[in-house]
């Protein structure tokens, strides 16, 4: 994947959550600057929410999580699609897999180990 086609991705993932939120651009710009001004370093322009969700430009990081957080997701959800919130079969799975990440390689070995216990013991029965 390009780093172009990842920010036009990444910004239609943020519109889809704003637009599924309900929320204007300028409603969510508001939420995210909460108590900062035009001059703050951490400032989210209209403009530059544009740009993003265009995938015209990228965001600093500390601006993409304050969004995310604002969107009601972790980054997790716009980066890797895990939603830690989600309790489906697919959305556990997969927070297993966000937390493995964090692993040691023995640490991860373990757990494989003992998910194929289980898978061995679920295929008997």
């Amino acid at each position: 994947m390009t780093y172009k086609v990842f920010l036009r991705e990444l910004g239609i993932k943020l519109k889809q959550q704003r637009k599924q939120l309900g929320l204007k651009q300028s409603e969510l710009v508001e939420k995210i600057n909460n108590g900062l001004n035009k001059n703050d370093d951490d400032y989210l322009s209209d403009k530059q929410m544009s740009r993003v969700e265009c995938g015209k430009s990228a965001t600093r990081l500390d601006k993409f999580v304050k969004w995310s957080l604002a969107l009601g997701k972790t980054p997790d959800y716009f980066l890797l699609g895990i939603d830690y919130s989600d309790n489906n079969t697919d959305g556990k799975i997969l927070q297993i897999c966000g937390c493995l990440q964090n692993c040691s390689n023995e640490d991860i070995d373990t757990v494989l180990m003992l998910a194929q216990a289980m898978s061995s013991k679920n295929n008997i029965n």
